[in-house]
């Protein structure tokens, strides 16, 4: 018999006796409260239980085993017609992120299905286009580069890439003859195994495949510290990211000009690296206004500490542009390393500034971006001319009624 059950009975027993003795309950309450008190459950943690993990968090919820895999099994087949033809780009200026509200540097990470690990829509072609291009004129070092220490895991990129892309999108990719995966919108063809196809290894087959830009991070040490390094990257839509400049860098570095990133996102940023899990994808969007209508930027599209700016009254706003980025991160299951896929969407001001709210959230969101953000945007270049265009069509173009035009 349990302990507190054997005390519980010895009580109960001493009570029924002394009862029948004509006891006072002066003398039974102090019994009474005793036999309540045993009965309690303890809360004070066992040595077990105080050394158990705690289940994940809202804030950790990313967290877990590094070596569990995703399958590919769980993948759903994209419906017909291809999104490659039919499908519009993601509308990510209606998001909340874009609002009338203080800008406030965060990871901002959102869950991510494996079936949105990548996007296709009906500008692949343009962009796959646009990204051949930017191979043949730049090449290795400018537009792509590796280093051997992630050799292991852009090989193993491409491996899960091979598994994924005909499975959930088999109206654009198709695997052929066991080693060649072929695009059936472009019509190339591309070997997925050693020799690779006369391409200079299975990285530039990744970059040739697919839209996105690719950054591998591995683990390593800098400082002394533990800390993620870039060893592989692709950059056919760069906005200021300059590969020579980043590459083999730890995560710190990557993000010095970054203001505000070492007292508030570096140990956020370090510990999300660290920990993540296999089994899950992370998404964030990240934004800027682009004054000129162009998808490829080695250098101009920030202000640094020391620069000198003024304002621009001579911008065009009809090549005007607000840029996001959509940024999966994964953990690749066997290497451990690090990936992250971006994809760049371009939306012109005077294509969207006409739709109820939107003006007046862009405007509100730009007008009280903190100073230090603004000066690292470059807003004293387009601010004049972005601010006043887009205040003037928040004036024509409110919300509707009873919609907000800022989230919390």
């Amino acid at each position: 018999m349990p302990r507190k059950m054997q005390a519980a009975t010895q009580v109960l027993l001493f009570l029924h006796e002394h009862a029948l003795l004509g006891l006072s309950m002066t003398l039974l309450l102090p019994l009474i409260c005793h036999l309540l008190w045993r009965l309690t459950p303890s809360t004070k943690p066992s040595p077990s239980a105080h050394h158990a993990p705690s289940a994940p968090t809202k804030k950790n919820r990313f967290y877990g085993t590094t070596t569990a895999p995703l399958t590919f099994a769980s993948v759903q087949p994209f419906p017909h017609p291809s999104p490659a033809t039919s499908l519009a780009p993601d509308q990510w200026w209606r998001d909340p992120y874009i609002s009338d509200r203080v800008y406030t540097p965060t990871m901002a990470l959102r869950a991510c299905a494996f079936d949105d690990w990548l996007r296709v829509d009906r500008n692949y072609a343009d962009r796959m286009a646009h990204k051949r291009n930017v191979l043949d004129t730049y090449g290795w070092p400018v537009a792509i580069d590796c280093r051997r220490e992630a050799e292991a895991a852009v090989e193993e990129l491409l491996e899960c890439l091979v598994g994924y892309l005909p499975r959930r999108f088999p109206s654009v990719w198709v695997v052929e003859e066991g080693r060649w995966l072929r695009s059936l919108v472009t019509g190339e063809r591309f070997e997925v195994r050693a020799p690779w196809g006369g391409l200079r290894g299975p990285l530039e087959v990744v970059a040739r495949v697919t839209e996105e830009d690719l950054a591998v991070l591995v683990p390593g040490e800098v400082g002394g510290e533990e800390e993620y390094v870039l060893k592989a990257v692709v950059s056919a839509f760069p906005a200021g990211f300059d590969i020579q400049e980043k590459i083999d860098r730890g995560l710190t570095a990557i993000h010095e000009p970054v203001p505000v990133y070492k007292e508030k996102l570096r140990k956020a940023m370090n510990k999300f690296f660290k920990n993540m899990s296999a089994d899950r994808l992370v998404m964030r969007v990240n934004w800027g206004i682009n004054d000129k209508e162009e998808l490829f930027f080695l250098d101009g599209t920030h202000l640094y500490e020391g620069d000198t700016a003024a304002a621009d009254e001579n911008i065009d706003i009809n090549q005007v542009q607000l840029r996001v980025e959509r940024q999966v991160v994964r953990r690749l299951p066997k290497s451990g390393a690090m990936c992250m896929l971006t994809k760049t969407y371009l939306y012109r001001l005077v294509d969207i500034a006409e739709e109820p709210g939107f003006a007046a959230r862009l405007g509100g969101l730009l007008h009280k971006l903190p100073e230090k953000i603004a000066f690292y945007k470059r807003k004293p270049v387009w601010g004049k001319v972005v601010l006043e265009y887009l205040d003037e069509m928040a004036a024509k173009h409110p919300a509707a009624p009873g919609e907000d035009e800022s989230v919390d």
